[in-house]
């Protein structure tokens, strides 16, 4: 499905040159944009098809901001080589890990590659983990969700991801790698204005994230106080963290709650994350703090792995992208998102595919016993 022309009436960024130094800001109409929702079940990869067609038709540069691209059974590197080959000027930023090694063991090949055929290529600063998931191309389609470049996500994994094609909205997350690349990304030196949500308007939010911005954490509490009738969550990873409650993770848990407590439909669905002991224990503590206040959760079918980031709020404001539910997510690691305000048509197939998810969870109580 296509969001084009008029559909969305306004948005709005503003990006920070400085902390306080705006490098751009816009508020007007949008009549060249272009939403297309990604939405990946185990065996379908439309994510991986809307790649393909971006890269086949790059005319001047590629960008790939990626927290984990392997090189094994991944079919997109013959299409960005390709597109290489025609003259398109690419760079890739891969995540290199100090707490993880395994993490730059499995990306260190791929640079290498890489550079063996003439792309640059490179590995981001060690001390800050980048989760992100983001494809810039011809800095004006975007594409960015949930999905690693690896077998696993590419073909076995619930994925929630979206095509953007706005020169406007290129250009954020173009400028927010350029300083990733460059490494003048400054620490809290992202700010969001969310004056604009006090009207009633239609928005389209790019959210990038450094260290110390907490935007995404920011907009999302806003979002989820003016809900009026619903919150659907699709989760991979969330923490609660009883010994630090002013914690942004915690904020959302207990906005979540209160919505819940002004009788809104309030659910959410986590991934059991079955081979991860930890976060599976994180994952159940969370759980067991919204049931036990009023809000219903279920976990996935522990059979697959909803690897998605997605929130949807009264079926027509939606948020997706990167971030999961925890401490460094929220504050500490360079992600991205983007946001869908008072756009119904966008929401619709998020909304379908979490009702999907839904019918086939099972209850917190339940997998307790699975997860004691």
């Amino acid at each position: 499905m296509r969001i084009t022309g008029g559909t969305v009436r306004k948005a709005i960024f503003i990006w920070a040159v400085l902390c306080a130094v705006l490098l751009t800001a816009y508020a007007g109409a949008w009549a060249q944009t272009i939403v297309l929702p990604l939405i990946d079940r185990p065996g379908v990869c439309l994510y991986c098809h809307h790649v393909k067609e971006a890269f086949a038709a790059a005319e001047t540069s590629i960008d790939l901001l990626l927290m984990d691209a392997r090189l094994e059974e991944n079919p997109l590197w013959d299409y960005l080589l390709a597109a290489f080959a025609r003259g398109v000027t690419i760079r890739v930023l891969l995540d290199e890990s100090d707490w993880a090694p395994s993490i730059t063991k499995r990306n260190r090949p791929t640079i290498e590659y890489l550079r063996s055929h003439g792309i640059d290529a490179r590995f981001d600063d060690p001390a800050v983990t980048t989760h992100a998931k983001l494809v810039v191309v011809d800095r004006r389609v975007v594409i960015l969700g949930s999905t690693n470049w690896n077998r696993h996500a590419f073909t076995n994994q619930e994925q929630a991801n979206v095509v953007v094609e706005d020169a406007q909205i290129g250009e954020v997350f173009a400028s927010y790698f350029d300083r990733l690349w460059t490494e003048t990304l400054i620490p809290a030196g992202v700010k969001l204005d969310l004056a604009p949500l006090e009207t009633e308007v239609q928005l389209i939010i790019p959210l990038p994230e450094t260290v110390g911005t907490g935007n995404y954490a920011r907009l999302l509490l806003k979002l989820l106080g003016r809900a009026q009738r619903s919150v659907q969550v699709v989760i991979y990873r969330i923490s609660y963290y009883p010994a630090f409650p002013a914690s942004l993770s915690n904020e959302i848990l207990r906005a979540l709650v209160d919505a819940a407590a002004r009788g809104l439909d309030v659910r959410v669905l986590i991934d059991d994350c079955a081979f991860f002991p930890t976060s599976a224990a994180a994952n159940l503590q969370a759980a067991n703090y919204l049931t036990s206040r009023g809000v219903e959760v279920r976990f996935d079918d522990p059979d697959e792995t909803t690897h998605a980031k997605l929130i949807i709020i009264d079926r027509e404001d939606t948020l997706l992208g990167s971030t999961n539910w925890n401490y460094y997510a929220l504050e500490m690691n360079n992600e991205v998102a983007i946001a869908f305000i008072g756009l119904p048509d966008v929401a619709a197939p998020f909304v379908s595919f979490f009702e999907m998810l839904w019918e086939k969870g099972g209850s917190g109580s339940a997998r307790q016993q699975t997860h004691p």
